[in-house]
């Protein structure tokens, strides 16, 4: 019981390194944690023995080789960012708005993918590798639909939902219902929830077996969501359809041990 304590508490460690803050020192983790000096001290000296994490000059830490080991473990097998890449590439070129591929993770949004829009004035989005909340996120609360019904209650009894506009769900019951609804009509909308002046909308992705195991979402300036809805919906599904017919494809073509080249490597960038 004692390791998995610890397994637990190294999770928070781990969030703690980010593109925006990508070492830190003991006492600064001890502060962000809430915990005493001493057990901060253990915890990454624990995750430095694993190759988690790598100990800097100075007494700071940062995210160690290990984590670039296991990277590239995952991307050895048929991996979802790269078969879905072309297809958000493709829904950007048709339909001109920015586009997100998300997961689940720990409760939170995790955002794996991102194409900007081509219109003169498009969403910005959140940047891939971030973390949002799943109640005032079109991703979020699709994804959230998803889970079992019990657990997501269980999780969210007695934790406030923070509201960030004021058409943010903050009540427990009303998400729910809301939750319900997507799992009904198969779409999630974000009306200005957490952002004031953006609305989306996102949708399922499935797997091969018709699991969810991501959302697709289109993000849209206020001013042209209302009138283009319909047409982003059916795109949107469209194109999740695709991911899973092209996931599919990947499993009965792959060989084992071979990954799928990352095509977003060959893109060129975009200044």
């Amino acid at each position: 019981m004692a390791g998995l304590q610890t397994v637990h508490k190294l999770g928070p460690v781990l969030d703690l390194f980010t593109v925006d803050q990508h070492t830190w020192g003991v006492s600064e983790a001890a502060e962000a944690l809430g915990i005493p000096r001493s057990s901060a001290h253990s915890l990454l000296t624990s995750l430095v023995d694993i190759g988690l994490l790598q100990a800097r000059g100075r007494g700071r830490y940062s995210i160690g080789w290990r984590v670039l080991e296991l990277g590239e473990v995952l991307r050895s097998r048929t991996d979802l960012r790269t078969v879905a890449a072309p297809v958000l590439e493709d829904l950007v070129r048709e339909q001109g708005e920015t586009v997100h591929l998300a997961v689940i993770e720990r409760m939170t949004v995790l955002y794996i993918d991102k194409v900007m829009g081509t219109h003169n004035i498009v969403v910005q989005g959140a940047r891939v590798g971030a973390r949002l909340d799943t109640h005032c996120t079109a991703v979020g609360k699709l994804l959230l639909a998803h889970e079992d019904r019990d657990w997501v209650v269980d999780h969210f009894r007695g934790r406030p939902l923070r509201r960030f506009t004021p058409t943010t769900i903050t009540d427990l019951s009303e998400l729910m219902d809301a939750l319900e609804e997507i799992r009904r009509t198969g779409v999630s909308y974000d009306m200005g929830e957490q952002i004031p002046d953006i609305h989306c909308l996102a949708v399922p992705v499935r797997d091969e077996m018709g699991a969810v195991i991501a959302a697709l979402s289109m993000s849209v300036p206020v001013n042209r969501f209302e009138e283009r809805q319909a047409e982003l919906l059916a795109a949107a599904r469209k194109a999740a359809l695709e991911i899973q017919r092209r996931l599919t494809d990947a499993l009965d073509t792959s060989t084992p041990g071979l990954g799928t080249p990352d095509v977003r490597e060959l893109r060129p960038s975009r200044r």
